[in-house]
């Protein structure tokens, strides 16, 4: 078996054509990196990236309840797969024709053997933009049938007090979640509003990895 070896403080020697070269390493002996590929490249590449989204939805509230309507919500029936979330965008058209305090939150609870089966909506695989391939089971918008209530995991998007008048073009927002929220095997995670607004147009997507459980 190799043994790579650190030299602390040194240089690559791009001459060296033989022997077992030094791997070089910073003053304290960390390992430097250096990047070749975007972030996750590799994972898009092996089409292991998924997206799922809504468009012009005027969200219903969604506080965590049993079999309640989510602006996306995400069960993972399957044994050898996590959903690891990578991104999560979203573009505000419009706040709606009213003042109410608007914040979007992530729900999740493990489902104990029971399965979801609200609407499905197919994702998408991010490299082949194909619908097909992805192991989780989506829904966009719609009530998910048989989630049990769920538990705030992690809070979100907030756009405050909205006026009551219409207010358009608002703001885009995007959550750079790098792994932090992942749907184990048998579990379900959700993004929802905490108020339904009145005619509020929002764009939205969520961004994820499968990767083996």
């Amino acid at each position: 078996m190799p043994i790579i070896q650190s030299e602390a403080g040194s240089l690559p020697n791009i001459k060296q054509t033989g022997g077992t070269p030094n791997n070089p390493a910073g003053f304290f002996g960390e390992m430097l990196l250096s990047r070749v590929n975007p972030d996750y490249y590799t994972l898009l590449k092996n089409g292991k990236v998924f997206t799922l989204s809504g468009t012009a939805a005027n969200p219903t509230a969604f506080t965590g309840g049993a079999a309640g309507t989510p602006l996306l919500g995400f069960y993972n029936p399957n044994s050898s797969i996590d959903m690891v979330v990578l991104q999560l965008r979203a573009g505000i058209r419009t706040t709606g024709a009213a003042a109410v305090a608007t914040d979007f939150n992530w729900w999740g609870v493990s489902q104990g053997g029971v399965a979801v089966t609200g609407t499905q909506t197919q994702a998408r695989n991010m490299y082949t933009l194909a619908a097909s391939g992805s192991l989780i089971y989506g829904m966009v918008n719609t009530a998910n049938t048989a989630a049990l209530g769920s538990n705030l995991i992690a809070p979100s998007f907030s756009v405050g007090l909205t006026a009551s008048t219409a207010i358009t073009n608002v703001v885009s927002l995007f959550e750079d979640v790098r792994g932090a929220i992942v749907c184990a095997p048998g579990c379900y995670i959700a993004w929802g509003a905490s108020v339904a607004p009145t005619s509020a147009s929002v764009d939205y997507s969520v961004i994820w990895a499968e990767c083996p459980a």
